[in-house]
């Protein structure tokens, strides 16, 4: 029987969007594309999110390769949380699950900024627990990070729920003994969710 539901965050409950942030910080394509190429998806993001690179060290590294583009590096760094809004649909569903006696916990890959904004994001107030992967230099889909979930918050494998939009996650915490659903919009999860008798 699910007792818990364990979210992922970005492009889950929180829209990542860095291409279309990119164009907030500059109306320079060139500069845009570089940024979102070093550093939004260059080797430095995934340190972050595991924890092993500071931000100062990420700004430093991919202004060095983009010499150019460092002041939009360092911008793009300063604010980029601000871009995450929620996804339409999940704040109702988060509710409604915490009516209906769920626990919510967060699981997501994401750096230690994570912390920065945690108060600001509504929804968040509804979670039980948080588990972010810089702090715990763990990684989806590696089952280590789900079963320090269930270890930090005493939790059964087999009574929760993971809602991940990358199958490879899924197939990660499915091999910590967890459910996996792969998020494809809030409707169709709340299809789900009622389907199995959650909702």
């Amino acid at each position: 029987m699910i007792k818990n539901i364990v979210f992922d965050m970005g492009n889950v409950l929180l829209a990542y969007t860095p291409q279309e942030y990119m164009k907030t910080i500059t109306s320079d394509e060139a500069a845009a594309a570089a940024v979102l190429k070093e550093l939004f998806q260059g080797e430095e993001w995934r340190q972050l999110d595991e924890g092993t690179i500071t931000e100062e060290d990420a700004v430093r590294q991919v202004s060095a390769r983009i010499p150019q583009y460092a002041a939009s590096v360092q911008k793009a760094m300063d604010n980029w949380h601000s871009d995450l809004t929620p996804m339409c649909g999940m704040p109702e569903i988060i509710k409604a699950l915490k009516q209906n006696g769920y626990a919510i916990y967060l699981l997501s890959n994401t750096s230690l900024r994570f912390f920065q904004y945690q108060n600001k994001v509504e929804m968040f107030r509804y979670f039980d627990g948080f588990l972010v992967s810089a702090k715990e230099k763990l990684l989806k889909p590696d089952p280590a990070i789900f079963q320090c979930l269930c270890e930090r918050y005493h939790l059964v494998p087999d009574e929760c729920l993971f809602i991940d939009d990358l199958q490879t996650n899924i197939d990660g915490s499915e091999k910590a003994g967890f459910h996996g659903h792969r998020f494809q919009g809030a409707e169709e999860l709340l299809k789900y969710l009622q389907a199995n008798h959650i909702l």
